[in-house]
């Protein structure tokens, strides 16, 4: 069993003490319950800690919930609670019934004896590729979970589009699925999108745009809906109404930004989408 461990400075309660170490409510109130450890002493509720006490806060051993598979995993970010991998496009995230990112992850835990589920943080769709994130425990999960609910956890992407296109705008619509079309359009009845679109920089030579992309929602397929309604689709992407055949669509997270758990350092991590190879 592994635990998060704090030396305290001062005397405080527990459930104080965890809160500002940025543990969520739930966490918090499984942790007083279950116990925990105040100077190799096991202990639950919401106890007294002094000055120069030792807290251990267990993470209870997970079985994985994937079937590792042996893959290269590109990682560009890892701490004791999280993992950040640099997904390549044509790769679910976890589909079942196919090879996933998701079995990779679990091979990379059982070589390193990370003993967790696999927790996905952020999403990707098979054909996008960029940045992901892992959290290693439930603490951790809870943790930027409630960092994306509250916008506080910034992600931005890149996407490739036709034509010169200049544009610097938020656009909210609402997106509901349409079941023959098999995709997300813009209806009244649907989930609230929010995204701000800019155009980064112009490729004269390819005549292609390419449009930064802050997303304030994460609802499915948001990115690629919303510019096939502002008739500039993803270059690739045919679902939404691109005419260039491709074996993925041109959309990459390239940078998330975020306040670490517990120490909550401002972290900022960035990857390049590599596009040139589509791009002749």
């Amino acid at each position: 069993m592994n635990y998060i461990s704090f030396k305290i400075n001062k005397d405080i309660k527990v459930k104080k003490f965890l809160e500002k170490n940025a543990f969520s409510k739930r966490a918090i109130t499984d942790i007083v319950k279950a116990g925990y450890i105040i100077d190799d002493i096991n202990t639950s509720n919401n106890q007294d800690l002094k000055s120069g006490d030792i807290l251990k806060i267990p993470i209870e051993d997970e079985n994985l919930d994937y079937e590792p598979i042996k893959a290269k995993l590109d990682i560009v970010y890892e701490d004791f609670h999280i993992l950040v991998v640099d997904k390549p496009a044509n790769l679910t995230v976890n589909s079942k019934g196919q090879e996933s990112l998701a079995n990779h992850i679990a091979y990379y835990f059982k070589e390193n004896d990370i003993k967790s589920k696999v927790r996905f943080i952020n999403r990707l769709d098979m054909n996008t590729s960029g940045l992901l994130m892992v959290a290693k425990n439930p603490y951790a999960f809870a943790y930027y979970q409630k960092q994306i609910e509250n916008n506080d956890f910034y992600k931005y992407y890149m996407a490739v589009v036709n034509g010169n296109v200049n544009i610097n705008r938020t656009l909210k619509t609402k997106l509901t699925y349409n079941e023959d079309r098999k995709r997300y359009e813009v209806g009244e009845d649907g989930k609230l999108a929010v995204s701000q679109f800019k155009t980064i920089e112009y490729d004269q030579k390819n005549n292609i745009s390419y449009i930064k992309v802050d997303i304030k929602t994460g609802k499915t397929h948001q990115i690629r809906s919303q510019l096939s309604y502002l008739r500039h689709p993803i270059i690739g992407d045919m679902l939404y109404g691109s005419n260039i055949e491709m074996d993925r669509f041109l959309l990459h997270c390239y940078e998330i930004k975020f306040k670490r758990f517990i120490d909550r350092k401002f972290i900022d991590i960035k990857s390049k989408p590599s596009f040139s190879q589509y791009l002749i």
